[in-house]
């Protein structure tokens, strides 16, 4: 896979990536120093616009007074709750926090009361905690909580770390930043920067994991640690930090706060156990999938499968890719990752066809998967094979569990072109049809605008042409995210998609609109040809279930 542009990394960043496109940037950010560093930046500039928004603190009196005021409530019964709504977009990019309403709310709730999360319950990791991952939630309610006051202060700060959950499959921990006065700072540290550094070891010294994610539940931080290692019975949790509270100088705080934390996998470790399950299927299309195995862990569960491309497969991919090549746009060598752009869908389902949790593949979910969502992880061997850790919420009574192959998705060459006057399109769209999606191209401008995040290394110049795009996609077509854009020179032009869609309608197409920015061209061309190279389709003539034992 080629370097990211800041499009698309920070919609990776935002969690906005799924499937295929999801998979193949992490697993590049694996190998390129660069595109890991333009993934740091997007992350920081998030963490900026999440402190951004923090409320004021509020007055010690505000509670007291806001009670005062209200009057008694007669006792009411509960109603119950009604059923949300089915959301209508997914939003490939975000150009602002839709939620920033109820983030300042949550916000304020903690300026009123810092204390009040830890006077309702004395773990953050509990049941009733709908800001935490309903695996750890679990995990806190059947105990597999270890609390203890771990805090280092320095320049009037204390980094305080409460509660820890821990097994073989991650380790989560709460933190507080604390003031001399008693208030909280927000719990920002910058994780993934230089200077600060957060990783477990074993007793030895020996690192077994860093940090891989981290987030906010005022005024709480939290942070995870995924465990891919066999993991001893004790472990350590380093915290490394010489600056928190902030970001790049906004409201942080530079000092020392180094902090060791003992960890026990014991209770983790004998509550989890493995089944194996060691089912293969070969498709038509040349996909392999193999079921290796169910693991059972009190946080998750999380089933390990690996797929693979058959040779005639591999290389119907590397002639796809290829063709961008020809057009002058891609200069490395085709390697495994370039050959992996394919995906599955599958449902996990109980004995009594209840669906347990669901995968989507690049083309798009289904409601019902979504629903029932996996969290999944790939990596990549030099064979070009891939190792999935799908997790997903730990089983509750399911006595047999069958994975249903629903469809794959392969990537293929695409031979669709769209050529107009630019200085035209806007009086006079046109509209194209491929395969029966509908393709409408609206609008054209150039962009001279300066934008911050645009910079070296990842940008020359910050000059590029808008392309204003829209139609009508059908259910067996994933997003048009590889374009060409082709001057009445002949030169080619990379481009980079942003966008949304609608969810499916009663026959399973979706509306889209999209916002192609070709780099790099800083003028408007008397004619402009975009190439569409590749597409994602879906294939569902697939037919395979396989019996996973659940002997626990």
């Amino acid at each position: 896979m080629k370097c990211m542009e800041y499009e698309q990394m920070s919609r990776h960043a935002e969690s906005e990536t799924v499937g295929r496109e999801k998979m193949a940037i992490d697993t590049h950010l694996l190998d390129c120093t660069i595109c890991r560093r333009l993934y740091e930046q997007c992350i920081a500039e998030r963490e900026a616009l999440q402190d951004a928004v923090q409320a004021p603190e509020l007055p010690a009196s505000f509670t007291a007074d806001v009670m005062a005021q209200l009057e008694p409530y007669p006792d009411v019964v509960k109603r119950p709750q009604k059923e949300t709504q089915v959301r209508t977009k997914r939003k490939l990019k975000k150009w602002m926090y839709a939620a920033v309403g109820g983030f300042l709310a949550l916000s304020v709730a903690a300026s009123v009361s810092p204390s009040f999360a830890s006077y309702l319950t004395k773990s953050i990791f509990n049941r009733g905690n709908e800001m935490i991952d309903e695996g750890l939630q679990m995990a806190g309610e059947r105990g597999f909580v270890q609390q203890g006051d771990y805090h280092v202060s320095d320049n009037g700060i204390t980094l305080r770390v409460l509660d820890i959950v821990a097994d073989p499959t991650r380790i989560a921990l709460s933190y507080m930043l604390e003031k001399e006065s008693g208030d909280h700072l927000a719990p920002d540290f910058e994780p993934r920067l230089d200077g600060n550094k957060v990783y477990i070891t074993d007793t030895n010294g020996k690192k077994l994991a860093d940090i891989s994610n981290w987030t906010r539940n005022d005024p709480y931080g939290i942070i995870g640690f995924q465990l891919e290692k066999n993991i001893p019975e004790k472990v350590i949790v380093h915290f490394e930090l010489s600056r928190v509270g902030g970001f790049a100088g906004i409201g942080a705080k530079e000092g020392k706060w180094n902090l060791q934390i003992p960890v026990d996998m014991k209770k983790g470790i004998e509550a989890t156990h493995s089944v194996a399950v060691n089912q293969q299927h070969t498709t038509k299309q040349g996909v392999t999938i193999n079921v290796r195995k169910l693991l059972f862990a009190p946080s998750k569960s999380q089933l390990e499968i690996m797929t693979s491309l058959s040779e005639s497969a591999r290389e119907q991919m590397r002639k796809s890719i290829e063709q961008e090549r020809r057009l002058g746009l891609k200069t490395e060598e085709v390697g495994p990752q370039d050959e992996s752009s394919y995906g599955i869908s599958y449902r996990l389902i109980d004995e009594g066809g209840r669906v347990v949790a669901g995968k989507s593949g690049p083309v798009h979910p289904s409601r019902e998967q979504e629903k029932n969502n996996i969290d999944s992880t790939g990596s990549h061997d030099i064979l070009g094979r891939i190792t999935w850790k799908d997790s997903f919420i730990p089983l509750g009574e399911a006595k047999r569990l069958f994975f249903v192959l629903d469809s794959v998705d392969m990537e293929e060459a695409a031979d669709f072109t769209l050529e107009f006057v630019p200085d035209d399109i806007k009086a006079k769209p046109i509209t194209a049809q491929y395969q029966g999606n509908t393709i409408t191209v609206k609008g054209f401008t150039i962009n001279t605008e300066w934008d911050m995040k645009k910079a070296p290394p990842f940008f020359d110049d910050n000059t590029h042409a808008i392309v204003e795009m829209e139609g009508v996609q059908t259910n067996e077509t994933g997003t048009f995210f590889n374009w060409v854009a082709i001057d009445e020179n002949g030169k080619a032009y990379k481009v980079m998609m942003s966008g949304s869609e609608d969810d499916p309608d009663a026959s399973g197409n979706r509306k889209f609109t999209s916002t192609l920015r070709i780099y790099g061209m800083k003028h408007k061309p008397e004619r402009l040809t975009l190439k569409l190279t590749r597409v994602m389709k879906r294939h569902t003539d697939v037919n395979w279930k396989a019996d996973i034992p659940l002997n626990r």
